[in-house]
């Protein structure tokens, strides 16, 4: 089964995608490629390439919006401008078939690595997380802190990723 991260296209059958969260279906379902056209977000399908139709699982990611430097952890504040650029994984979701097999971890990881390359090419001091349901202990596992303000708003400096290897073309 190779499975692979392809953006978001009218091919997919989100339509028969359940995460087994109604709010993050009916999402997928109804309003990401509606974003995707209009550039307020961008969102990524993992399939598999003997059935490229079927979605197993999305991430959806956008540009956020300058944030406060007092609005962070403290711990994350210091030499930092009055108000810092970042990206925001906005949604994640794993359908219900293939939920405990570290895909939600695998997807959490390419878009750690989409945010932190395009932060070396055009800035952005961190990854933003807007997690649902309760589910905020998860990206906690992998290093991102919750904002004082909101437990369930959770942030990852870049310079705190892992480091993801350059790509060398030619």
């Amino acid at each position: 089964m190779a499975q692979k991260v392809v953006a978001l296209e009218k091919i997919h059958d989100v339509a028969e995608f359940d995460c087994g969260e109604l709010t993050l279906n009916t999402w997928l379902r109804a309003t990401a490629m509606q974003h995707q056209k209009n550039g307020t977000s961008k969102t990524f399908v993992l399939i598999d390439e003997v059935a490229p139709r079927r979605v197993l699982g999305f991430f959806s990611m956008a540009i956020r919006t300058m944030t406060k430097v007092e609005d962070l952890p403290p711990e994350l504040q210091q030499r930092l401008p009055r108000q810092i650029p970042g990206f925001t994984l906005a949604r994640l979701g794993v359908s219900v078939q293939m939920q405990g097999q570290k895909i939600g971890a695998f997807l959490l990881l390419e878009a750690m690595e989409r945010a932190y390359r395009a932060s070396q090419n055009i800035g952005g001091f961190a990854l933003f997380v807007d997690a649902k349901d309760g589910v905020a202990a998860f990206y906690e596992h992998f290093g991102f802190t919750p904002m004082p303000s909101d437990p369930d708003m959770l942030v990852m400096p870049m310079a705190a990723m892992p480091k993801f290897p350059d790509i060398a073309f030619g």
